[in-house]
């Protein structure tokens, strides 16, 4: 995301604050869903992985989460990360994920994710938003 380029408000949806952090936003949406908002040109490594799944845990409440989250087609996450989010650890806060993306090269690196990182619940990907939301709203 250049200088440019304006972050969307999402004011309309949040039901929490909107942490702000440098390529991504995350914040509890009016319909319950953790939204993790990342943005082009975000590289995550291990310390972000923890930084997100420390922000869930604050909005999160009492339950297990289900989490979207909805990545530009120009971001990647380290293999420390990509560990991290997948561990038992977080699998302890989420109850489900679901992943929207629209490039191919994400959702090849996505796959390898499913495949050696084997996360411990539901993970999906999807190309829109709204079936996203919906498999999400199966989960609960």
């Amino acid at each position: 995301m250049n200088s440019y380029t304006q972050k969307p408000d999402f004011s309309h949806i949040a039901a929490s604050n909107i942490y702000h952090f440098n390529d991504y936003d995350i914040f509890k949406r009016k319909d319950g869903i953790i939204q993790l908002q990342i943005y082009d040109g975000y590289y995550g490594e291990l310390a972000d992985g923890i930084n997100i799944v420390e922000t869930f845990k604050l909005l999160k409440g009492t339950e297990k989460c289900l989490v979207l989250i909805i990545s530009a087609d120009n971001a990647s996450f380290s293999k420390e990360a990509r560990e991290f989010v997948a561990s038992e650890e977080t699998s302890k806060i989420v109850m489900a994920d679901a992943f929207v993306l629209s490039s191919l090269s994400l959702k090849i690196l996505m796959n390898g994710y499913l495949k050696f990182n084997k996360p411990n619940r539901p993970t999906r990907f999807f190309n829109a938003e709204q079936g996203a939301i919906a498999w999400l709203n199966e989960i609960r």
